[in-house]
């Protein structure tokens, strides 16, 4: 597309929404690409071209996204409004967070991540989660991450790896008084979660593994195949208001090998109780 079509604000509002059928529609009525073309620029089936255009399936997933704004030749200002790292970098200087390669996005709040995370969980044929009680992610019937997890008409049953934090750990104290809650109470609510966790493993709708952890919690995580999403987790960060960042396995990946590590450093330490 030429460079002018770029600032034009219906494309503008396409890209922050990272609506990519849009994006192909006016690539169509800007530049006066063909879907073949498109196709072959972006090393997207035509097929899939067609229902992305016509709005038949949409598009999630991170590397579908470079392929698009790589075929598209997409300027670095376009990159940045979808979330994606641009091509050309500073050459002096710290590097701004959103032009680092790994952090594919990042949201302000857990609210913004939500429809972004469930999105990519309804395909995912694995999750790794790493949270305090996992009631808000997965335990609960109506939390983040079950229902997409769950969903009868899957293709295929995903693994579900998920670290809670054991309800005799030392840090059980520390993390009931920063949330408002009795020592007593927090524990219980732990024994709780497993629970819940554990009629979820009886109901055969996931491979459900679950491990109890000592250590004080530091990072809340969620893993679908290759995405991760992190946050921080402590007295100073408002549960509600805490960045999400998403990283992705763009290389050299050093981000998402060093949360894949630890998680598997914090499973080998845990106690598997499901």
């Amino acid at each position: 597309m030429p460079d002018w079509a770029w600032q034009r604000e219906e494309i503008r509002e396409a890209l922050r929404g990272r609506d990519a059928g849009a994006i192909l529609r006016f690539a169509q009525q800007y530049g006066g690409a063909s879907q073949s073309r498109i196709a072959a620029a972006t090393g997207l089936l035509q097929g899939r071209v067609n229902e992305i255009v016509r709005n038949r399936r949409v598009v999630v997933r991170i590397d579908v996204f470079e392929r698009i704004a790589a075929g598209l030749r997409m300027p670095d200002e376009a990159r940045l409004l979808m979330g994606l790292a641009p091509i050309r970098f500073s050459q002096s200087g710290p590097l701004d967070l959103l032009q680092h390669p790994q952090v594919a996005a990042v949201s302000r709040t857990k609210a913004e991540a939500m429809t972004e995370i469930r999105q990519a969980a309804e395909n995912a044929r694995s999750a790794d989660v790493i949270a305090v009680r996992a009631l808000g992610m997965v335990a609960m019937g109506d939390s983040l991450l079950r229902r997409a997890l769950t969903r009868p008409d899957r293709e295929c049953v995903p693994r579900v790896r998920v670290m809670v934090l054991h309800h005799e750990s030392p840090a059980v104290s520390r993390i009931a008084e920063e949330v408002g809650e009795t020592a007593r109470f927090f524990s219980a609510s732990l024994r709780f979660a497993e629970e819940l966790l554990g009629e979820l493993a009886e109901e055969g709708t996931l491979k459900l593994e679950v491990y109890r952890y000592r250590t004080p919690p530091v990072w809340r995580m969620i893993r679908l195949d290759d995405t991760s999403f992190v946050a921080v987790i402590g007295a100073r960060s408002d549960p509600h208001a805490s960045l999400v960042y998403r990283f992705s396995p763009t290389p050299p990946a050093t981000f998402a090998v060093g949360f894949e590590r630890y998680f598997d450093a914090l499973r080998d330490g845990a106690e598997r109780v499901i």
